[in-house]
């Protein structure tokens, strides 16, 4: 039975929002925004807050869509966390699923209203890529679960979260603020982002791993199983760090990419530690929040170390050699 009472309804909204994600989403779209700002030289606030506004309410709409349609493999997983397992509002009652349906339906009602502002008061003519990109944002994050797609019951749903949440993102920021789709630039700092992101996801399916194969999800850590799903995050652990040197290397950002290292280094080094001690002791029916949440935290160093570089390249932060 649900939960009555506006308190209980307003907090079961706010759990099943899941805001403690949205951070990386926002730290991504701001780096692809002031990556083209500090290209044109020119920045439109305006445009900034519908296109994030717009990409907020995508990934609400994201997750109300994967909570609906994840309710089984929620009801029986055992190992639901903040990080994984959804947020069983659907399975303790809290919300029903028609409440739900609602709530799906207004915040896909609202994004198509903001991206009518944006496409209106951008001043460039990228009305169209705009559009497309919404429409792609909106394709990859309700399909990850909602039928036909099904992305993550297809063994493709790592790919698609790391692209949304990497690039994807970046390139929003950038195209809205009027830089072009194909220019290499966003595509390129997004790598760092993308491994980082990839791994997180792959670890998240571990402690999932016996209710999503009830389902019949095919994840990264029922393909390959978990001891290989540890190697994959593990590696991409490696790679988001020293693809995030070769930027460096390369001047794609500033110098201080390769100082800030010395805080990224450590991270790494302890994250890959604790998954290797997680492989040794094959501990994977347990929660793994612990790892989950240096994963999770570990992604932030590739949106926030690029912008804090750019932000010195345009003059907001001072800066001394």
């Amino acid at each position: 039975m649900a939960t009555q009472g506006k308190g209980a309804k307003f907090i079961a909204w706010w759990r099943i929002a899941r805001l403690q994600f949205y951070p990386m989403t926002w730290l991504a779209y701001t780096l692809g925004a002031v990556l083209q700002s500090s290209l044109a030289k020119k920045y439109y606030l305006s445009l900034y807050l519908v296109g994030y506004l717009i990409l907020f309410l995508m990934e609400l709409c994201t997750i109300l869509v994967n909570e609906y349609f994840d309710y089984e493999t929620d009801r029986q997983n055992e190992n639901y966390s903040m990080f994984t397992g959804g947020t069983r509002v659907l399975v303790d009652g809290s919300l029903s699923f028609k409440e739900v349906r609602i709530g799906i339906a207004l915040v896909l009602f609202l994004i198509f209203c903001f991206s009518f502002v944006l496409n209106r008061i951008s001043p460039f003519n990228t009305q169209l890529i705009t559009t497309l990109l919404i429409a792609l944002g909106l394709f990859l994050g309700l399909g990850y679960t909602m039928p036909p797609f099904k992305f993550c019951y297809r063994g493709s749903g790592e790919i698609v979260v790391s692209l949304t949440h990497s690039i994807y993102v970046i390139l929003c920021g950038f195209v809205f603020q009027g830089g072009a789709w194909n220019d290499p630039r966003p595509w390129i700092i997004s790598i760092p982002l993308f491994f980082s992101i990839f791994a997180a996801i792959t670890l998240a399916g571990i402690p999932d791993r016996s209710a999503d194969k009830m389902v019949g999800k095919r994840t990264m850590a029922l393909l390959f199983g978990p001891r290989n799903s540890l190697r994959i995050a593990i590696w991409c652990i490696i790679m988001a760090y020293l693809s995030a040197l070769l930027l460096g290397e390369f001047n794609t950002i500033t110098i201080v990419f390769l100082s800030l290292n010395l805080l990224v280094l450590p991270h790494c080094a302890m994250l890959v530690y604790y998954l290797f001690r997680l492989m040794k002791t094959g501990f994977y029916e347990e929660k793994i929040n612990r790892e989950m949440g240096m994963s999770l935290s570990y992604i932030i160093w590739f949106g926030l170390i690029p912008l804090f570089s750019l932000a010195i390249k345009l003059h907001l932060l001072p800066y001394h050699v």
